[in-house]
């Protein structure tokens, strides 16, 4: 292989895991993983309750800093940057839990990430041309996430559902190449489950998606690639049929002989 199919390979490859594993005292949450995460690719992380699943993503966002092995980001050793540094490579982290500003507007909330994504060209003051960019960002991203009808709620006076699809608009509105979502669906309502399906199918487009997530109707039809934890380690992936079929996951992880 030449030169330059190697760096194309590389490129490839948005995160890279390299023998990682973290341990708290003697036990071992994730352990020997190696996996590629391809450039594009929307891949379903399941498997068990303790199985390493945050853990892994934790790790891949840099907010799990004490492991052993290598994490690369389009090449790249990224394994002692924190949060903040991968987020600036275009690593975006959701998490179980909302992390919203609830005393905030639903356009507060986005206004504030906007201006977090433009910091570095943003002067002390807000002239009428950056103050523009901020509005269209913001409008941008309620039309996105079908939150323009309630910009002006307040955030935590909202259903849990319409919080989570705000939570992801604050996520995904600094333009992250790579997105770890973290049980996007967790806490929402039956009906609301349609309109976040969609919404997180809109916001795959064009980046790399780790998800975690418990409804497996959502994550098979979401995700291109299905990777299965058990016990830490990485058992099985493939197409979300072939997971489907494999003896050792309907064993380990659907509890079938």
């Amino acid at each position: 292989m030449t030169d330059r199919n190697v760096q194309q390979a590389v490129q490839n490859i948005a995160l890279r895991c390299e023998h990682v594993t973290v341990s708290f005292g003697a036990l071992k949450a994730i352990e020997d993983v190696n996996y590629d995460f391809a450039t594009g690719g929307v891949y379903g992380l399941i498997g068990p309750n303790g199985a390493g699943k945050t853990t892994l993503l934790n790790v891949l966002a840099g907010r799990q800093l004490q492991h052993q092995g290598t994490v690369r980001c389009n090449g790249d050793d990224i394994s002692k940057l924190g949060a903040n540094q991968r987020a600036q490579r275009g690593i975006g982290r959701s998490f179980q839990i909302t992390k919203i500003y609830p005393a905030m507007t639903v356009a507060e909330n986005l206004r504030i990430a906007a201006q977090i994504k433009h910091s570095r060209f943003m002067p002390f003051w807000i002239s009428p041309r950056y103050d523009r960019k901020l509005a269209a960002d913001v409008d941008d991203m309620l039309e996105l996430t079908g939150l323009t009808a309630h910009r002006d709620d307040i955030a935590g006076a909202m259903s849990y559902g319409l919080q989570r699809a705000l939570e992801l608009g604050l996520t995904i509105l600094p333009q992250p190449r790579i997105l770890l979502l973290d049980e996007p669906l967790a806490g929402i309502g039956h009906h609301e489950i349609g309109p976040a399906t969609q919404l997180i199918r809109k916001a795959s487009e064009g980046r790399t998606v780790l998800l975690i997530e418990h409804n497996m109707d959502v994550i098979m039809a979401l995700s291109e690639q299905i990777v299965v934890m058990s016990n830490g380690r990485v058992i099985a992936s493939g197409t979300p049929q072939q997971v489907r079929s494999d003896p050792l996951v309907r064993s380990v992880y659907l509890g079938e002989e």
